[in-house]
């Protein structure tokens, strides 16, 4: 799988057991995030167009979207590895942070912000993080 944004999050939540009634016992390395959750509409509002894949920042499956998981980033590494090529690196929020900078990842195009589910996103935000994104993907040309 390649995409042109990956977004690295927090921790998957198991929703009405979905995840792991589809044989994960584990968060999948990389997915499609729904569109109509409030984390899937906002990263789809700020990467556009573009395409998107999400990760995690912990490999553990949670109950509930209030549950977290354990900081894994050598799981989180390997996953940025295999999902090499990418234009955009979104780190979102500062559990994703704390993990990536612990990865030892380094990416030219990376762009840290809030988690796209915080309450704190204002419109000017979600414009300028949109501009950001659009900005580094023109720079870095198609993806091949």
């Amino acid at each position: 799988m390649s995409a042109d944004v990956v977004a690295i999050l927090d921790s998957m939540w198991d929703w009405n057991g979905a995840t792991s009634a589809a044989g994960y016992r584990e968060a999948p390395r990389s997915f499609s995030i729904n569109p109509n959750n409030f984390s899937g509409k906002r990263l789809y509002r700020i990467v556009g167009s573009a395409s998107l894949l999400v990760t995690n920042s912990c490999r553990e499956l949670c109950r509930s979207a209030s549950d977290h998981g354990t900081p894994d980033p050598d799981w989180l590494r390997e996953n940025l590895i295999r999902l090499t090529p990418f234009g955009v690196l979104l780190v979102c929020g500062k559990v994703a942070q704390a993990t990536y900078d612990r990865t030892g990842h380094q990416f030219h195009n990376t762009l840290r912000i809030p988690h796209p589910a915080a309450r704190m996103w204002t419109h000017a935000m979600l414009d300028d993080a949109t501009a950001r994104v659009a900005a580094m993907l023109a720079e870095q040309g198609p993806q091949s």
